[in-house]
């Protein structure tokens, strides 16, 4: 085998520099060459004297743009040259005997020339070469056949780190109507050629090979491609990432303005398009599934958290105040400070700072009650108002705080100093959610996002 690939390698070399040459060449000599290397040569049969032989065909690909990669339908089209190069044992003369011509043009239809087809094609499969088509023949017999055309054929697309992912396409060719027995592909270069090629906006062509198939019977030709993710970034994860962020800002909006319901169902369908819009450009299979769908999925589960966690802040917020908020309900909003608890101690010295700064006044006719034998001793009313009361007494009498009547008064007042802890509504339990929820969707949020990102990192880096 080794052998052989000198050989080709020789003769093509051979081939490709023959060319170069510039002779002075009549349209007599042209005309004389091509009538004799027709006379008795039929197309029909394979260009080898001695047809127990395999004819060696040495293939190669030149792309030359990626014209369309629909991943959702698993097809690629490429603008290649397909170059074929053989050799006919009976399109052989000596260039001294026809004016030193060495090369020749030959229309297809008129010589042997191997029939390839694309054996992943989408769509139907058709004969690739055509009949206005022409073949480079040399001296020796070595032929050339360029095949430019656009190629599609379908292709295995995995998904599972998009957008960071990367696909493996090929092109595979094997002969029409030879078997391996009669025909072989056998190519030399074993990468595909990039001479004409220009970039794609979509993708980066990161590697090439070509590799021998079915015992030289197949040749496939590998492109390696590298999607480019600016574009997902900008236009499907970052707003993404925006609603779901803004979705949890629910917990900030007051109550009182009626309008969260909305705001949470508003985002909450936003972020099911967006859902559809990348559905609708991934592969309609379950294996593979992408990484991204997973991702989408966990937001839209915490969206629809977060607007039943509204519901149930609402819900406690406009409960009856019949029924006192329990022992857990109180310890959310102490923990979150939704109220300040008062300590006995403080609210009694704080009290008793306020009655110092109290004025006894006496009325304009209080001599003239004291000298009846009556005067006006002031106390203050326990009230939220902090009312100043006075209450009319005999001077030999009793004092007032050893009157009977103000006793009870008295008693409420010390009721009233013992109360430690102010009264628990379920709007201020209703706050204290909100700040439970914000916090605990911001964190989920962001955890949800970095997990995805670290996963993706961590196999793309493999």
């Amino acid at each position: 085998m080794s052998q052989i690939w000198f050989a080709l390698a020789a003769s093509l070399t051979v081939f490709m520099t023959s060319f170069n040459g510039v002779h002075a060449q009549s349209i007599t000599d042209v005309e004389r060459l091509f009538s004799n290397l027709m006379v008795g040569y039929s197309k029909m049969f394979r260009p080898v004297l001695n047809q127990s032989k395999q004819v060696i065909v040495v293939p190669g690909l030149d792309i030359v743009s990626i014209q369309d990669f629909n991943e959702v339908e698993e097809k690629i089209s490429f603008t290649a040259l397909l170059y074929l190069a053989w050799n006919d044992e009976r399109l052989v003369w000596d260039p001294k005997d026809y004016g030193g011509i060495d090369n020749l043009y030959i229309d297809v239809s008129k010589i042997w020339a191997p029939q390839l087809m694309l054996t992943n094609v989408v769509n139907k499969n058709e004969r690739l070469s055509e009949d206005w088509h022409t073949v480079r023949v040399n001296a020796s017999g070595w032929c050339l056949y360029v095949i430019a055309n656009v190629f599609t054929s379908s292709c295995d697309v995995d998904v599972t780190f998009y957008p960071w992912d990367t696909q493996t396409c090929s092109l595979d060719f094997m002969p029409a109507n030879y078997g391996v027995d009669k025909m072989i592909l056998y190519p030399i270069y074993h990468k595909v050629q990039l001479t004409y090629y220009s970039p794609n906006g979509a993708w980066d062509l990161m590697d090439t090979s070509v590799t021998s198939e079915l015992y030289s019977f197949m040749v496939r030709f590998n492109v390696v491609l590298e999607r480019k993710p600016r574009f997902a970034i900008v236009n499907v994860i970052l707003p993404l990432i925006i609603m779901s962020a803004l979705n949890i800002l629910v917990f900030l909006i007051p109550t009182e303005c009626g309008e969260r319901i909305s705001f949470c169902l508003t985002v909450l369908l936003s972020i099911a398009v967006f859902l559809t819009l990348v559905g609708d450009n991934l592969p309609k299979n379950s294996n593979p599934m992408s990484l991204f769908s997973y991702y989408l999925v966990s937001v839209l589960a915490i969206s629809a958290a977060i607007t039943l966690s509204v519901i149930c802040s609402l819900h406690v917020y406009h409960r009856s105040e019949k029924q006192q908020p329990g022992g857990a309900w109180r310890a959310i909003a102490m923990c979150l400070e939704c109220y300040y608890v008062r300590r006995t101690g403080s609210e009694s010295a704080d009290r008793t700072n306020r009655s110092d700064k109290i004025k006894f006044a006496r009325p304009e006719n209080a001599s003239h009650r004291s000298s009846h034998g009556m005067h006006s001793i002031p106390y203050s009313s326990h009230t939220n108002r902090g009312v100043i009361l006075y209450r009319p007494t005999h001077s030999y009498g009793t004092l007032p705080s050893d009157r009977p009547e103000d006793k009870p008064l008295q008693k409420k007042e010390t009721d009233d100093s013992d109360s430690s802890v102010l009264e628990i509504t379920w709007a201020e339990v209703s706050i204290a959610l909100d700040k439970v929820f914000f916090l605990f969707f911001i964190l989920l949020l962001i955890t949800d996002t970095l997990c995805f990102l670290i996963i993706i990192y961590h196999n793309v880096s493999l």
